[in-house]
């Protein structure tokens, strides 16, 4: 590099390859919105252009202009996308945009090279083709003011946008944003002061200033990223910055855009594409206005030029946006895109048209539904449906639907911690019972002697207690009373446990899956058992195991007969609360096993790890099958309902009990909060203390830092494990 009046220029290859545009040229082709440069500052540009020879090449210059104020001359190829990368990385540097001028020049085409002659006396290798050299150049110019008192990192600042420039010319615009996000999110964190209503935006779309381009004029109050996020917007839309004038003062953002096809060769004159623009502008102005407040801005950035991207795709989508004008359901845009990549996965590719209602109305996500409301809105879809098919894809609709509504509800603060789990568990409720009358009626004709035996469906695990969180799975058992009915019998409710199975779809790997594990000979038995099977599988010196005795804790019946859920009850109360003593060496056995076979080595498993969410789970049922024998009402399925209770029965210190609550409230939120964001029920891997993932997951927890997260996770495990030193 060189040091020029008093400046930091930084070059690219030998210009001497080639004419460059001499100061002149630059100046006419230009013209009048150039010629407030003065004759030094135009010879500087000509020697940053001569500099710019091939598709990733970068000059620029630095030049101090006062305390903490810089001016910044870039040329590179005109990339589409180019001012965002630009933009974005400035941000990051800490360094606002005062004002600056866009310019695109265009280069005369340079002769074709004669190919290589082959000669009979040796053979030639043949010529690597060298890179075709830019028809246009973006030549670039800003006024900053840095927003501290350190003086910004220009040598960072220019490795970085190099690399940003290389990826454009190799890989495209898509993988060069992916470096710079991560580095802007980093300025956009939410501060005391951040509002949350929408900003006044004027748009202006003018055909006549430019004979060959579209000016688009946007005053607004100065939100951060917000040139960053517009700019990529532009290229979603297939528009090019010919010309940009950037002017902020006072708080206050007057940004001029000349706009032209992706080729950059003629302005935007259909109605429908000038439509699309003027409401992207208006989306992405309030949506970074209110981007500081998502837990993950690099993560909300991604997933809102997806949104983009998939919307423009679809006839008529700036009529969806018409819903957006709300202040809380951009919130809520802003909240999910920064907290879930499954939740938004499942919004934008496999549902949206069914989603997207929910999103836009707001009563409807305050509003808490129960069972009863379930019920009534589902019957009426059901009522709706004129075959088997046509009701399943009812009732699929509506889980779906239902279910992305209540995990909108708690990601956005609209429902704690233990409503979000009851309201996802009212759900799988009245879901299940519906499945099962469907596939019932499906199988009608295969009914042996046209009667159907009582049945009934009992919830285990979560599902049974009524903990249900994020991707959690759906345990249950499946039971008849027909045990003298014969093997057509037993052949019917195998079918009809499939058929279930097969009636609630799955759109991803263990979020609302049916499992079946804990059934009487697990993978082994049978789908569906008898009653008489039941009593004799859990009885005294049956085959059932210590860890399924103290599974059937949290069994609750959720449909069916109800004479035969009371008979299920009462055999599951003879088994479980007999008084027998508890194997607590086999139970130290199976956690043992569970750490060795379950947890990664050097991971902590929120899960499986010692103090793991099982400890204080395993707690809580040891004690209930300990004191349930003698004073029945500690027999619940719920965890933090029967640590109240034993409480209560004298059955636990208070302090324990405390203990025991504040652990698992922790865990559990910790497993929801890597579930929501990875996306994976089964990979409950703390991540290490000093990745960036964690630091989300701390923001995501609302903790201040990752430090104060590293302390809550090692001081809740703590306790958890330290429930069994009783």
């Amino acid at each position: 590099g060189c040091v020029a009046s008093g400046g930091m220029a930084m070059r690219g290859p030998d210009a001497s390859e080639r004419r460059p545009p001499g100061p002149e040229a630059i100046r006419d082709q230009l013209g009048a919105a150039y010629a407030r440069y003065d004759a030094a500052a135009q010879r500087a540009h000509a020697e940053l252009v001569s500099a710019v020879l091939r598709p990733h090449d970068l000059a620029l210059a630095a030049e101090r202009r006062g305390e903490g104020e810089w001016t910044l001359s870039v040329c590179m190829a005109d990339h589409l996308g180019g001012l965002s990368v630009i933009a974005g990385l400035l941000t990051a540097h800490g360094i606002d945009i005062v004002q600056a001028d866009i310019f695109t020049l265009a280069l005369d085409s340079p002769p074709e090279s004669a190919p290589p002659v082959a000669t009979m006396r040796r053979r030639q290798s043949p010529r690597r083709a060298a890179p075709r050299r830019p028809e246009r150049l973006a030549l670039d110019s800003f006024e900053l003011r840095t927003l501290g008192p350190a003086a910004p990192d220009w040598e960072g600042f220019e490795r970085e946008l190099r690399a940003a420039v290389e990826l454009m010319a190799t890989s495209g615009l898509e993988t060069a944003r992916a470096l710079v996000m991560d580095r802007v999110s980093e300025t956009l964190r939410l501060d005391e002061q951040h509002e949350t209503r929408l900003l006044p935006v004027a748009i202006e779309l003018d055909q006549d200033a430019s004979p060959d381009a579209t000016v688009m004029r946007i005053s607004s109050p100065d939100t951060p990223g917000f040139l960053f996020e517009f700019t990529n917007a532009l290229a979603l839309l297939d528009a090019n910055i010919s010309r940009a004038e950037i002017r902020t003062g006072d708080g206050e953002a007057r940004d001029a855009f000349w706009l032209t096809d992706a080729r950059g060769r003629r302005k935007i004159s259909d109605p429908a594409q000038l439509r699309n623009l003027r409401v992207a502008a208006a989306l992405i102005k309030q949506f970074t206005h209110l981007l500081p407040g998502s837990p993950n801005p690099a993560q909300a950035l991604r997933q809102f030029s997806a949104f983009t991207r998939q919307l423009i795709g679809r006839e008529g989508w700036a009529d969806d946006l018409a819903g957006l004008d709300s202040g809380a359901v951009l919130e809520t845009l802003a909240e999910m895109m920064g907290v879930s990549r499954f939740l938004w996965d499942d919004f934008l590719r496999i549902q949206h048209d069914n989603l997207f209602p929910v999103l836009v109305d707001a009563p409807a996500l305050d509003a808490s539904t129960g069972v009863d409301l379930l019920h009534e809105r589902l019957g009426a879809r059901l009522r709706d449906g004129a075959d088997h098919e046509t009701r399943v894809r009812a009732l699929n609709d509506f889980k779906d639907r239902e279910m992305f509504r209540i995990d909108l509800r708690h990601i956005t603060g609209r429902s704690g911690f233990e409503q979000f789990s009851r309201e996802l568990s009212d759900l799988g409720d009245v879901v299940i019972g519906a499945a099962a009358e469907l596939s019932h009626a499906a199988l009608a004709d295969r009914l042996p002697g046209g009667t159907l035996p009582p049945w009934c469906i009992c919830a285990l695990g979560k599902f049974g207690g009524r903990d249900m969180g994020f991707a959690s799975d759906v345990e249950m058992l499946f039971l008849y009373d027909g045990d003298d009915l014969g093997p057509e019998v037993s052949a019917y409710f195998e079918q009809f446990v499939r058929t279930l199975i097969e009636t609630l779809k799955v759109q991803r790997q263990g979020i609302f899956e049916i499992d079946l594990k804990l059934r009487p000979w697990g993978h082994g038995g049978p789908l569906a058992n008898s009653l008489g099977g039941f009593r004799r599988y859990f009885a005294a010196g049956g085959d059932a195991q210590q860890f399924e005795r103290m599974a059937l804790v949290r069994l609750r019946p959720v449909a069916g007969d109800r004479a035969l859920q009371a008979a299920v009850v009462a055999a599951r109360d003879r088994f479980v609360y007999s008084g027998e003593p508890l194997d607590y060496e086999n139970i130290r056995h199976l956690r043992r096993r569970q750490v060795e076979e379950l947890v990664a080595p050097g991971t902590v498993n929120a899960k499986y790890s010692p103090g793991g969410v099982v400890d204080v789970e395993y707690f809580v049922q040891t004690a209930q099958i300990e004191a349930g024998a003698s004073d029945e009402r500690v027999r619940t399925p719920g965890t933090v309902d029967a640590l109240e209770r034993l409480q209560r029965g004298g059955h636990i210190e208070a302090a324990v009990a405390e203990r025991a609550r504040g652990a698992y409230g922790f865990l559990r939120r910790l497993i929801d909060a890597l579930r929501v964001v990875r996306g994976n029920a089964r990979d409950l891997a703390v991540p290490p203390a000093d990745d960036r993932e964690f630091v989300y997951l701390a923001r995501r927890l609302e903790f201040a830092n990752a430090e104060q997260l590293q302390a809550a996770i090692s001081s809740q495990m703590a306790a958890a494990q330290a429930l069994w030193g009783r």
